[in-house]
C-alpha cells in the first residue's frame, strides 16, 4: 500500500526517560494542560504516577467529522510517569521524535533519556 505524500505508516512508537527532578517534569505537564496541549487523565502524586494525553488543534480539512466541533483536539500522542520513568508514546516515527525534542528542549537535565522502541503494526497484523 503507497503511503500518501505527507503522510508516514503507523509505527507504535515509544520513548523512555529516567526522572531526575519529579516536580519540574510534572509542572511541565500541568502547564502545557493549562494551554491546552496536554490533558491529564490520572495524576498519583504520592506515588509519583501521572498519565495523559498530548493534543494539538485539528489541522484544517482534516477528514474526522470530530474535527469540525468546537473546541475539538486531536490526540497526537501520550505520556506515562510510573516507577520514577517517563514514556512517551506516539502513532508515528516521526511523531515521536517530534515529541521528543520537545521535552528534551524543556526539560533538559529533569529527564535522562534511556532507550526508544517501534513496532511496525503491519508486521504484527501479519504474525497473526
Amino acid at each position: 500500500m503507497k503511503i500518501p505524500k505527507g503522510m508516514e505508516p503507523m509505527v507504535f512508537s515509544y520513548a523512555y526517560y529516567e526522572i531526575k527532578d519529579f516536580d519540574k517534569v510534572i509542572n511541565f505537564f500541568n502547564s502545557a494542560e493549562d494551554k491546552g496541549l496536554f490533558s491529564i487523565d490520572r495524576v498519583g502524586a504520592e506515588k509519583k504516577e501521572m498519565s495523559g494525553a498530548f493534543l494539538r488543534d485539528y489541522p484544517k480539512g482534516h477528514w474526522n467529522p470530530s474535527s469540525n466541533l468546537p473546541g475539538a483536539k486531536q490526540v497526537v500522542g501520550s505520556a506515562e510517569i510510573k516507577d520514577n520513568t517517563l514514556k512517551v508514546e506516539a502513532m508515528t516515527r516521526g511523531r515521536l521524535k517530534q515529541l521528543r525534542e520537545i521535552l528534551e528542549q524543556v526539560l533538559g537535565g529533569s529527564i535522562e533519556f534511556q532507550k526508544q522502541e517501534f513496532k511496525d503494526v503491519m508486521e504484527m497484523l501479519r504474525k497473526r
